[in-house]
């Protein structure tokens, strides 16, 4: 639509001097904001005759028509959010469960690598008994004197030994413990009011708590 904004001095115009117009394609109207309709307006009409669109225009539009309708989409947009909240909440007691899951199960198999890890350790050294039995005799008998080559090799076997554990127990004068040595022999004494070890035969041999050889020793006390 053209709007045709004359004065009254167009009367007075000379014959043959244009006059000057303006046509106003906003499609909102700059004094109150409201969206001008479609059908009637010079923005339509450009449209139709193949006149770009003001953009800014467009989007004005645009945000106008989406404030209108933002009520009516509230509540399902709010159904929505509630939705997804709740499967928000269900993921995360799921994984709460899941990690509680992992976590057991990873406490689980470092559990039974360590026992497994113990148990192969013990056997190696429950086999190298027997020699540091040889030892132990060599040293009664005045085989391994102090300060020879094997002397010195013999402490450093016992010392790699014990750095995995390994400790010699049983000595004469030590409390009888069924758990942890063997009598071979006992001798009657009224003397003393416990058993204790009189003989030590073979010492015993432990990787911390694991007893891998009782001490087989002969022991005093009571009938």
């Amino acid at each position: 639509m053209t709007e045709d904004r004359s004065t009254p001095d167009d009367a007075e115009r000379p014959e043959g001097e244009p006059r000057f117009s303006f046509t106003d394609k906003r499609k909102v109207n700059p004094e109150d904001g409201t969206v001008r309709p479609s059908g009637g307006t010079p923005a339509a009409e450009g449209q139709g005759s193949g006149e770009p669109l003001d953009p800014i225009d467009a989007e004005a539009a645009k945000l106008f028509e989406q404030a209108e309708q933002g009520e009516e989409s509230v509540p399902a947009d709010a159904g929505r959010v509630a939705e997804l909240e709740g499967q928000v909440a269900a993921l995360t007691e799921q994984l709460k469960r899941e990690q509680a899951e992992y976590v057991n199960s990873r406490r689980r198999i470092e559990g039974a690598a360590e026992v497994s890890k113990e148990a192969a350790v013990a056997r190696v050294l429950g086999s190298l008994i027997g020699v540091l039995d040889d030892v132990e005799l060599g040293r009664q008998h005045g085989d391994i004197a102090e300060g020879t080559p094997f002397h010195s090799i013999a402490q450093k076997l016992e010392e790699v030994l014990g750095s995995h554990g390994l400790t010699r127990f049983g000595a004469v004068g030590e409390e009888f413990d069924p758990n942890l040595h063997e009598a071979l022999m006992h001798e009657d004494a009224d003397d003393v009011e416990t058993a204790t070890i009189s003989l030590v035969m073979q010492p015993g041999y432990r990787m911390h708590e694991r007893v891998l050889r009782p001490a087989r020793v002969g022991t005093r006390g009571p009938a």
